[in-house]
């Protein structure tokens, strides 16, 4: 008897021990290979994790790195677009996948602390989706445009604030446009961005650097 008791307790040992090798792996693919890539890589040194669950849902992750080591700062349920993730073209309501580097921090509300440049919204800064200045934000008081993008200062509370990506940096007419990280707003999707909860948008861009990776799967 004591010894089937044991052989019993042996095995309920092995099998926790191999559950809790599993729960330390709580990554799974692609994110693990995803952070390892980026982990050698010196010029990242943020990286924020999209992780698509259906419908306009998906779950955000910010880490920064220390060393080669990734550290979770911070997260909340993300929205993307309405028709999900995949996008092709303008207008498709769908949000980039895979991963895109970012550019310019900008926002209705003054600069939270972030390092990037920042361009602080005011009645002539637009998203362009018009062919001449396709997939740019522009002054329309510098450039002359008339544009009928999108009007940044009217976007509340989206663009409180927000932060451009290298979606389609080439600025190829049709294949997309003004895609960025944002604040969440009254609609529970967006248009093909990514919209966060404003306190970690703004914790974002504290902590971004020119080399942050937003990765979307």
């Amino acid at each position: 008897m004591k010894i089937k008791n044991l052989a019993y307790f042996i095995m309920a040992a092995v099998l926790t021990a191999s559950m809790s090798s599993c729960n330390s792996n709580s990554q799974g693919e692609p994110w693990d290979s995803i952070l390892k890539e980026y982990s050698a890589k010196p010029e990242v040194g943020q990286i924020l994790l999209v992780k698509y669950k259906g419908g306009s849902l998906a779950d955000a992750e910010l880490y920064v790195k220390e060393g080669r080591r990734w550290n979770l700062v911070d997260s909340c349920e993300a929205e993307v677009g309405r028709d999900g993730i995949g996008k092709e073209r303008e207008g498709d309501m769908k949000t980039p996948t895979g991963e895109m580097g970012i550019g310019t921090a900008f926002g209705i509300k003054p600069n939270p602390g972030t390092s990037l440049p920042y361009i602080l919204a005011t009645d002539s800064i637009y998203g362009c989706e018009d062919e001449e200045y396709y997939n740019q934000m522009i002054d329309t008081a510098v450039v002359h445009h008339v544009c009928t993008g999108e009007h940044i200062i009217d976007c509340v509370p989206a663009y409180n604030y927000g932060l451009t990506t290298t979606y389609n940096s080439e600025c190829i007419f049709g294949k997309g446009s003004n895609i960025y990280i944002h604040c969440k707003s009254s609609k529970p999707y967006t248009s093909g961005c990514v919209a966060l909860d404003e306190p970690v948008m703004v914790h974002l861009l504290q902590v971004a650097g020119p080399g942050l990776v937003v990765s979307v799967h």
